[in-house]
């Protein structure tokens, strides 16, 4: 089965809807129990949460616009991504605790994979 770092490595088009589908078509939701990859129903319900929390220092839909949303966690924190940027929000859903990486979705989750993503947010997974 291929890993995460060997997707990262390989593919060229860094567009987060193309590493859905090389997620999907590969059955790699299977790779961890961790997360939760994006279905119609998840990303609705985080928007859904979004509008219902809606308040100072929440992120809005409005604000999210750019990113496409990829997975949650089993923590309830979310994975949105750009083609260049991840970001990951915590449960709370307040942009302070939020975590910016300079990464693509495929490096992101490869670095997940082997340890080395720091994060506050995302746990260790083994």
């Amino acid at each position: 089965m291929i890993t995460f770092h060997e997707i990262a490595s390989q593919i060229t088009n860094n567009s987060p809807n193309y590493f859905l589908e090389i997620v999907n078509t590969n059955h790699l939701q299977e790779l961890t129990d961790y997360f939760i990859f994006s279905t119609e129903k998840k990303q609705q319900n985080f928007y859904q949460t979004l509008d219902f929390l809606a308040d100072d220092g929440i992120w809005t839909q409005e604000e999210l616009q750019e990113y496409t949303f990829i997975a949650q966690t089993i923590d309830s924190d979310y994975v949105l991504a750009t083609d260049s940027q991840t970001l990951v929000i915590p449960y709370s859903c307040f942009k302070s605790e939020s975590e910016h990486f300079d990464l693509t979705i495929a490096s992101f989750f490869s670095s997940v994979e082997q340890g080395t993503l720091n994060s506050n947010v995302i746990a260790k997974i083994d």
